[in-house]
């Protein structure tokens, strides 16, 4: 009979073994090396869902009748106080904050004279159009505004429909009150004297119904949903460790994981490598283990063991995320320490003259 080669199966990647946890006693591994200690959730941002239509009226058949002129919005927001300008397709009132001045720079003196023409037409009481008219944004208003706490570049989106969504806040209670400097806005435009109609409705709703809307926006505007957004660290750079990608990824997809870990994703490299030190692994924490959890939250995981957590609902639930993956990465680590530990010394070979 003929034979039949038999390769030898890659052995499989070993379950993680528990870690015994002593209060007040720096854990070590068999190797004498002492083990990372995660940092705790630090939020740095958030993004907020907010309404401006009254809470008996949004949910309704009636209520869905009712939307918003973007367009008179956008040619009626008072720009004063925080607000510092409005965006509305390929059009701006106001002026737009630079995050970075050396790009502003690097336009040249082009971009120096359409500065210089856009503030003379917002002096006049115009309204800038932009020259590049891709990506319009028509479905949407956004007003850009600084809060207090150096907080400079806040911003508002506003949508037909009377919803709003925050960026740029660091907290829900900052993206409720910005939310609130725009239903404040449709207060003002109620009472400019204009004759035009801000909000639109069914022929059911009489334009005295939709004015009163507008004029009781700032008491209206609630916090409906928020995500937050911020870091954590694992604490390797600190013992002088660098985190294995690739053994992560092994580690983090191995189905006994899979009650907390759904999905890990390997991010798609660089073509000529030039970021790859910056890109990490994407993970979807299993929403069964985070209290009040609706949805699996990502965080992203990079090669130092610095971690970014997005689209957590509350703050606890962020730091049940930091919980789980500081406790889950660690326990990997000292598998793998106590793995090298048990693998036999290479030979030495000899040199030959």
């Amino acid at each position: 009979p003929a034979s039949v080669k038999i390769t030898p199966k890659t052995p499989p990647v070993r379950k993680p073994e528990p870690v015994e946890e002593r209060s007040g006693i720096r854990r070590r591994t068999q190797s004498g090396t002492v083990y990372p200690i995660p940092s705790p959730f630090e939020q740095n941002s958030n993004v907020g869902i907010c309404m401006l239509l009254p809470p008996g009226i949004d949910n309704t058949p009636l209520g869905a009748t009712i939307t918003v002129d973007l367009e008179q919005f956008f040619m009626r927001c008072p720009i004063d106080g925080c607000v510092t300008s409005v965006r509305w397709a390929d059009s701006v009132r106001g002026e737009e904050r630079k995050k970075k001045e050396s790009a502003a720079r690097a336009k040249g003196n082009k971009a120096a004279a359409a500065a210089a023409a856009a503030a003379a037409a917002v002096a006049a009481g115009g309204f800038v159009h932009k020259t590049r008219a891709a990506n319009k944004f028509d479905h949407c208003c956004f007003v850009s505004m600084h809060m207090p706490g150096g907080f400079e570049h806040v911003s508002v989106k506003l949508f037909k429909t009377g919803r709003l969504q925050t960026a740029g806040c660091r907290d829900g209670e900052m993206s409720l009150e910005s939310c609130r400097v725009v239903a404040e806005s449709f207060r003002r435009i109620a009472l400019d004297g204009c004759e035009a109609a801000l909000l639109r409705g069914g022929p059911e709703l009489s334009p005295g119904f939709l004015h009163q809307i507008a004029l009781e926006a700032p008491t209206h505007v609630r916090l409906e949903k928020q995500s937050i957004l911020g870091v954590f660290d694992l604490g390797f750079r600190d013992q002088g460790f660098s985190v294995d990608m690739d053994e992560l990824r092994l580690l983090l997809s191995h189905p006994d994981n899979s009650d907390r870990i759904c999905t890990v994703n390997l991010p798609k490299a660089d073509e000529k490598l030039k970021v790859k030190r910056f890109q990490g692994l994407g993970v979807y924490v299993n929403k069964d283990c985070l209290p009040g959890a609706e949805n699996n939250v990502f965080v992203n995981i990079f090669p130092t063991g610095k971690c970014t957590v997005t689209a957590a609902s509350t703050v606890e639930q962020a730091q049940a995320v930091a919980g789980v993956i500081g406790k889950l990465v660690i326990d990997l680590f000292v598998q793998c320490r106590k793995r090298d530990m048990e693998r036999p010394p290479a030979s030495k070979r000899r040199k030959t003259t």
